[in-house]
């Protein structure tokens, strides 16, 4: 179910199953935003349901924080405008082109444009993979875009990139000092190799620990979070955290 953490922001935690990342709802006195579109139209449904069973609105968006599956997958499923980077917008493009059998799924992973963890999280998501569409954003934006939800509630998007994925978008509210950081401030699980066994799933906390953080991009990250007044934040797959506790996490 959705919690509150603020006046204004609310979210739908995680779940680890099959990989469903964290879901933000920013709510002003005209509109709301949903930040990320979850990883299916099941996932999509779901959310929904929670949303109506809450008294909560209907997004009158919904903001993508990058392309990888998990936070993007679920969009066509939201009947609202999207809103996206360029860099994601475009990503998203190429990968409505790829094909869902096992062995395409395999080759990509052979070829290094996708990892074995998201192509076995998302064969657990879609029994049915014919039922994977993926689309493009409706409102594409470059560096920065503020969305006016009302009431003095605004939401800056703004192109983070970070040591993650060089796509990410970090989400803004300065009204309640809060940060949605998507993935952002993640390792990067592409270009690193590491082994993940989904018979074996108890080993991927430490698979992940084991990887190394690009320093040049944390350190440009966080001299664009310097910029920026919040106190409180929450990546994609973790619990709110503060951002003392985030600064500490990324220069371990």
């Amino acid at each position: 179910m959705f919690e509150k953490l603020t006046d204004n922001i609310y979210i739908r935690k995680y779940q680890h199953y099959t990989d469903r990342p964290n879901i933000g709802l920013i709510c002003g006195t005209k509109r709301s935003l949903l930040y990320d579109a979850g990883n299916s139209a099941a996932n999509v449904l779901m959310l929904k349901k929670e949303l109506a069973d809450a008294g909560l609105p209907h997004p009158d968006y919904v903001a993508l924080s990058h392309w990888h599956w998990d936070h993007s997958f679920g969009m066509h499923a939201w009947d609202v405008p999207v809103i996206a980077g360029r860099e994601t917008d475009a990503q998203l493009r190429k990968v409505m082109e790829w094909k869902w059998d096992d062995a395409s799924m395999q080759a990509r992973v052979n070829a290094g444009d996708d990892i074995a963890f998201c192509t076995e999280m998302i064969k657990r998501e879609y029994p049915d993979r014919s039922r994977i569409r993926v689309t493009g954003a409706d409102i594409i934006f470059d560096e920065r875009k503020t969305i006016d939800l009302g009431g003095g509630i605004i939401c800056e998007l703004i192109h983070a990139k970070g040591p993650h994925s060089s796509d990410s978008v970090i989400c803004w509210v300065p009204s309640d000092r809060f940060l949605f950081l998507g993935d952002s401030n993640c390792k990067d699980l592409y270009g690193q190799t590491w082994h993940f066994d989904i018979d074996h799933e108890e080993n991927f906390t430490s698979a992940v620990a084991a990887l190394k953080y690009d320093r040049d991009l944390v350190e440009a990250y966080l001299r664009l979070l310097d910029k920026l007044d919040f106190t409180d934040c929450i990546s994609g797959h973790s619990d709110p955290q503060s951002r003392d506790a985030l600064y500490c996490s990324l220069r371990e």
